[in-house]
């Protein structure tokens, strides 16, 4: 439905849709964080190369027309939308998480399932961004918190090779909030570099621990 009915033919997307008008309006900000994470989350959920494809293109767009060159950040709307006097900046998190926070999120994990540079340096431009308000209002900033987490602690990148549900299913069971998962089908990534079917690797900035062959021995390296 999204892909059939929202993205236009020039691959821009919209951010409604009504059986008697189609789809309607220029998507925002928020709409193409919230594209981004949804996509990196079916990738690990299906094992399907063509979500990573989708995240990279949406996150592509969103920082290609959505970014502010001058102060850092995402404006909430496009740099060739509506002409308005002001460009106004989503930052706190409320009953939705921002615009800013969905995609610091989002562009961290994606950074780290594709090993793209530029996805991992805007999301931290946009924490640099908010920092300075943060400690203010820290409830205020939920969701950029996890992204605080993320970018101090770093992400573990998790690759399953070959053809493993058990091992897959091992980690789609844990709960690991600052965990990536790449698995079934390749694409461009360091993850898939180098890496013999049929084990499981666990890595830091892509230097990994021995190969895990068993259950035992994966749920040893994530920690128990």
């Amino acid at each position: 439905m999204l892909l059939s009915r929202l993205r236009r033919d020039d691959g821009r997307w919209q951010r409604s849709w009504q059986a008697d008008g189609g789809a309607r309006h220029h998507a925002l900000a928020a709409d193409h964080a919230a594209l981004v994470e949804a996509f990196v989350a079916l990738a690990q959920a299906t094992g399907e190369a063509r979500w990573i494809e989708e995240a990279r293109s949406v996150a592509d767009t969103l920082l290609d027309h959505f970014w502010d060159v001058t102060h850092g950040g995402l404006t909430t709307t496009a740099d060739d939308g509506e002409a308005l006097i002001v460009r106004q900046k989503d930052l706190m998190d409320n009953a939705t998480p921002s615009a800013n926070s969905l995609a610091a999120t989002g562009l961290l994990r994606l950074a780290a399932l594709t090993g793209e540079a530029r996805y991992r340096h805007q999301a931290d431009q946009i924490l640099q961004l908010v920092g300075g308000i943060v400690a203010g209002a820290p409830t205020a900033f939920g969701r950029l918190m996890a992204a605080v987490d993320m970018s101090r602690a770093g992400l573990t990148e998790i690759a399953v090779v070959g053809d493993r549900p058990d091992l897959v299913a091992t980690v789609q069971a844990r709960y690991l909030p600052n965990g990536v998962l790449a698995w079934g089908e390749p694409y461009d990534s360091p993850l898939w570099e180098n890496r013999r079917e049929g084990w499981a690797y666990v890595c830091r900035e892509y230097a990994c621990q021995a190969p895990a062959g068993t259950v035992d021995e994966l749920v040893g390296q994530l920690g128990g």
